[in-house]
């Protein structure tokens, strides 16, 4: 017997919570066939029905091909409204106010229909008036919320959690307000799934629902403040960037209202210094009626803006026009531009003065992800150039390691540096301590030229900028490249500590290095927190060209073993698995199937892995399957 019919068979004999006598469902178009399989659920909200004071919800559930889902054996319903803008005191911002949380399982707070066809309703216990001694207010945007999932349909199909909200005025209206100031999709850039309360709300209108000073006890837990305070540890970007949460959008009903609307609640949770009403790190303030006269939209916008920063770098730009080997050295020209006029300077870097810092990397084998540990490297605005004029200049940098066969292989160069600026200026070093990190980039090169082929891109500065900012994380002073700059160094020729309990947390080979601080298993770096689903590989990988993550197996002939201060050796695919699989059992399947750990070099390399066998592309147990990637 199918899916569907049992579905059928279950819920004509299931009387409802209460309410349903067993008539046809709900008048309208017909469900059609109902869902045999579920991925995802969806809710539709059609109406609420307002009689004697009294909400009745009418919705439709659906799976994720618009498919009817009937018998749904549970669901939670949430009620709070929206006092607008100023309404509790001039400069407060809008607020919900919660009034009740309803369940319906085996037993009902309302009244629950299933009309049997994919349409359910909903009838809440009583007026919303009074509830949690809260006042209902004719006119003012209500909302409803939605959550069924977690559990079964009668015939074992498991259902997946899912939140809906539906706002609405008691008129039958649409109301002519809401406050919707982050997209849930933005939070999970760096969450992926965001989900509280054991997985069962995940989404920003059902939170700030109950988390508002109606509901929750300790102010601290009042959404806005609750979460600004969590991300104050831990945030992978300048708290000074709102928009990284608060991004731009002007379908949001409350765009830029982090700049629009200040208040001592929400500002006060990031600049924790401040007591507004003892007048401790600023003017005493009673309440938020002033907040706007001094913190203007323009003005907290310029306050937490990279506008300057983003100026500054618009008016430089480092660029690597050709190169080629000449023995062990590598000669190359360096053009800089002013890309905001189209000009090119016409002065070597040494000579350019409002020039802190501008360094060029050099390391050679991409074959072997590099021969030598450390990249050579030469400070431009410390030398004179070998040759040039009119903005393009030839420098050298020599005693490069070559690879065995250099006339086939490739080389990488990673420009770095720091200009002197004043606001959106470049001004004369001499005259100013700040300095701005400009976007450091690299360029590939073979024995003859620059070309654009060369070391494989496993992440990408955006895939990490999704988290930590594009190029805004820095490191060794400026270098913020993270998907090849860092990897001129962070190299296989890194060795881990070989009486390590995890040996891949010790290496800074970049790829270990990347692995364990996401994972948190880097004793020097307690303070960690990834946000995400660490088996998310696709948070950080990017795609090849074929349109296939770079996490993939089998890994590229490039990668070489973990290399550790004993001499010995793990093989590549192992040394990568066992930086997170770090059980015994793990260990031991790995080396059933080929891996070697702290062997000699031959064997680690002697190609006995077998892994991508079971866990390669297409296969039983394909690692881009078993991981949950998104």
């Amino acid at each position: 017997m199918n899916k569907a019919l049992i579905s059928l068979l279950f819920v004509s004999s299931l009387a409802a919570c209460s309410g349903d006598d067993g008539t046809p469902g709900n008048p309208g178009e017909p469900g059609g066939p109902p869902a045999s399989e579920i991925n995802a659920l969806n809710i539709e909200v059609s109406e609420v029905v307002f009689s004697s004071e009294i909400a009745t919800v009418n919705y439709r559930i659906t799976n994720e091909n618009d498919e009817p889902v009937v018998g749904v054996p549970s669901a939670t319903y949430l009620a709070a409204q929206l006092l607008p803008q100023g309404f509790t005191n001039a400069g407060d911002a809008s607020q919900w106010q919660y009034f009740t949380s309803e369940s319906c399982s085996n037993s009902c707070d309302g009244d629950f229909v299933d009309h049997k066809n994919g349409q359910y309703s909903y009838t809440f216990s009583g007026a919303f008036n009074g509830m949690n001694n809260i006042a209902f207010m004719p006119g003012a945007t209500q909302r409803v919320v939605i959550k069924v999932g977690g559990d079964t349909l009668p015939d074992g199909t498991a259902l997946p959690v899912t939140n809906q909200h539906f706002d609405w005025q008691d008129n039958g209206s649409e109301p002519a307000y809401t406050r919707n100031l982050i997209e849930m999709q933005t939070c999970n850039t760096c969450h992926n799934d965001l989900a509280f309360h054991g997985s069962k709300y995940n989404e920003v209108e059902t939170c700030v629902t109950c988390h508002n000073a109606d509901k929750v006890s300790n102010p601290d837990n009042v959404f806005a403040p609750m979460v600004h305070s969590k991300h104050l540890t831990g945030f992978p970007v300048s708290l000074a960037d709102c928009q990284t949460c608060h991004v731009a959008d002007e379908t949001l009903t409350e765009n830029m209202n982090w700049a629009r609307v200040p208040t001592m609640q929400a500002c006060g949770s990031c600049h924790t210094n401040i007591d507004f009403p003892s007048g401790q790190g600023h003017p005493a303030q009673v309440d938020n009626s002033n907040c706007v006269a001094c913190h203007n939209p323009d003005w907290t916008m310029s306050a937490h803006s990279q506008a300057d920063t983003d100026a500054v770098l618009a008016q430089f730009n480092a660029e690597v026009v050709s190169a080629e080997l000449n023995g062990d050295a590598v000669n190359f020209e360096i053009r800089l531009s002013n890309p905001a006029t189209n000009e090119v300077y016409s002065d070597s870097a040494d000579k350019l003065d409002f020039i802190n810092d501008l360094r060029v990397y050099a390391n050679f084998g991409i074959s072997v992800d590099y021969t030598t540990r450390s990249a050579k490297s030469i400070k431009l605005q410390d030398i004179e150039p070998i040759s040039g004029s009119n903005g393009t200049y030839q420098y050298q940098i020599a005693g490069l390691t070559l690879s065995d066969d250099p006339t086939t292989d490739k080389g990488t160069l990673a420009l770095q540096g720091r200009l002197c600026s004043n606001g959106a200026m470049l001004v004369n070093c001499d005259d100013t301590e700040t300095t701005t990190t400009i976007d450091s980039s690299y360029q590939f090169f073979s024995a003859t030229e620059v070309t654009d082929q060369g070391r494989r891109m496993v992440v990408s500065n955006e895939t990490c900028g999704s988290c930590h900012g594009d190029q805004q994380l820095n490191y060794h002073g400026s270098r913020n490249d993270l998907e090849q700059q860092c990897q001129l160094c962070h190299n296989p020729n890194m060795q881990a500590d070989a009486s390590a309990i995890n040996p891949a947390a010790s290496t800074a080979d970049y790829k270990h290095l990347a692995h364990t601080l996401h994972a948190g298993s880097r004793e020097s770096y307690p303070d960690i927190n990834y946000p995400g689903n660490i088996g998310n590989c696709a948070q950080c990988h990017t795609t090849d060209e074929a349109g296939i993550l770079t996490a993939a197996l089998p890994l590229s002939a490039a990668v070489q073993p973990l290399a550790f201060n004993d001499g010995s050796f793990t093989s590549a695919t192992s040394a990568i698995c066992s930086a997170c699989h770090l059980s015994d059992s793990a260990k031991a399947h790995m080396t059933q199937q080929g891996g070697v750990f702290n062997g000699s070099e031959a064997d680690a390399t002697a190609g006995t892995e077998s892994c991508a066998t079971c866990h390669g592309q297409g296969a039983a147990v394909d690692v881009l399957k078993v991981h949950p990637i998104q």
